[in-house]
């Protein structure tokens, strides 16, 4: 499965997406929000968070969607067997497995279906949380017709005593028909919302995820275990490890010199940094004594080489390209070769702060990259990572993370749903700290030079 890129076998009806519910309001709301910050910037930013924050997110409200979980929860009499389905998306299947521990810590024995994008099932399929990991979701927007009815086929044959939806696209009644028991996440939506308030709360989806699934078995169960939580992990087939081996040695990287893995696409322009921004930084990145991996991307395809004509012709050989075809394990495998990972808000940021294991233990990873995320319209302390602030979950790697939001004039609590936005003008970076970026990027790299190097990536055993 290439990176990023969604499955075409499927055709006619099985294929067409269906709209999640309340799309036609979301899409009036959200062009109406975009309209208004489009004309007043500050002053629409600042009445939309004075609107829809408290509507969204209340006391009462949370209240509300805490005493049906736990009526739900109570009724049920057995707690065997499980369904937990996250968001269709690529990196959403990778944070949702934070729900598999926090369900593990409470019922070790039980069995555990856990249901994915079919671009991430090569890296989640060793996960020892789930009994089953099914690759069920391509790697379309919304969910397909013949996805929603191979959910519903499963829950009707598999009696499972409780199903877990953490996928917004997915009403209740899209996931059971037939009496199972469901709780969704959205439900704890006004609790993530208000935590946005209290800066020193850890609001990160992937946290999140974790602590909803534990707090709501507390209600009717004891903790078996008690492990303290420190993310999500995925697990590398050989073959994919040596598939990025060969890469590196392909691109005959100069031995002893920092590895930058940069990777300059996101799904969204909205987490894009601007083009000419991530040139200025690459530029500056390239004059210093290191090599550069950038993604080729996908989304804007050809970004990469795009980018790397913009750096002086004699530091361009210091810049290799990785290309689309790699495959999505090989590429995750590949991050490990480096000494620091640098993307915006998408699926491969996550892929990069999790933490590696090699399936067959022949090549044990390092788990020692850096992270640093760059955040233009969605929530950083939702989604990013991050060693030094507080309120932001760090990368489950043996190297600090950072996430470097930048200025806008028109961001607002709606940019959290930034597949309805329609602005014109991308105003998210609109102040962008270039020069910011880099002193973070160097002052971390002198501080790497100042210890033995590292081999890179993981090394057979």
């Amino acid at each position: 499965m290439v990176l990023g890129q969604a499955n075409h076998d499927r055709c006619g009806e099985e294929s067409e997406e269906v709209l999640p519910p309340g799309s036609r309001f979301q899409k009036i709301f959200f062009d109406g929000a975009s309209r208004l910050t489009r004309s007043f910037p500050s002053v629409g930013s600042h009445l939309l968070d004075l609107t829809v924050r408290p509507l969204v997110g209340n006391h009462v409200l949370a209240l509300l969607f805490q005493n049906h979980n736990e009526r739900v929860i109570r009724q049920i009499k057995s707690f065997r067997r499980f369904l937990v389905v996250p968001d269709i998306h690529i990196g959403d299947s990778v944070m949702t497995q934070a729900a598999l521990t926090g369900l593990r810590d409470f019922f070790p024995d039980a069995e555990v279906d856990y249901v994915v994008n079919k671009a991430a099932y090569p890296l989640i399929s060793g996960n020892p949380e789930a009994s089953r990991v099914l690759p069920l979701f391509n790697s379309g927007t919304f969910p397909s017709r013949a996805e929603l009815g191979a959910i519903r086929r499963l829950t009707a044959d598999s009696g499972y005593d409780l199903c877990l939806n953490f996928c917004p696209y997915l009403r209740d009644r899209d996931v059971v028909s037939n009496g199972n028991a469901i709780i969704n996440f959205m439900s704890s939506a006004p609790d993530i919302i208000l935590n946005e308030t209290h800066p020193g709360r850890i609001n990160h989806f992937l946290y999140q995820h974790y602590r909803f699934t534990r707090n709501l078995f507390l209600l009717v169960a004891r903790p078996a275990r008690r492990k303290p939580f420190k993310g999500v992990r995925l697990t590398f087939s050989d073959a994919a490890v040596e598939a990025a081996r060969e890469f590196v040695s392909a691109a005959k990287l100069p031995p002893g010199q920092p590895t930058i893995f940069i990777n300059p696409d996101t799904g969204s322009p909205y987490t894009r940094m601007p083009f000419e921004k991530q040139a200025e930084l690459l530029a500056r990145l390239a004059g210093l004594e290191v090599v550069i991996l950038l993604g080729e991307g996908h989304t804007d395809a050809g970004i990469g080489a795009r980018l790397r004509q913009r750096v002086p012709l004699p530091l361009q050989s210091k810049i290799k390209i990785i290309p689309a075809e790699l495959s999505l394990e090989a590429y995750s495998a590949l991050i490990d070769f480096s000494d620091i990972f640098i993307s915006g808000d998408t699926g491969p940021m996550h892929l990069a702060a999790v933490r590696r294991y090699s399936r067959t233990g022949r090549y044990p990873f390092r788990n020692r990259t850096a992270v640093l995320c760059t955040f233009g319209a969605t929530p950083a302390r939702m989604s990013g990572y991050d060693s030094f602030q507080p309120g932001y979950l760090p990368a489950n790697q043996d190297a600090p993370s950072w996430s470097f939001v930048f200025e806008s004039s028109c961001r607002n609590i709606t940019c959290l749903n930034k597949m309805y936005k329609t602005c014109r003008v991308i105003r998210c970076f609109e102040e962008a700290d270039v020069e910011g970026l880099f002193r973070r990027i160097a002052s971390y790299l002198e501080l790497l030079s100042e210890q033995a190097p590292a081999q890179r990536g993981p090394a057979a055993a």
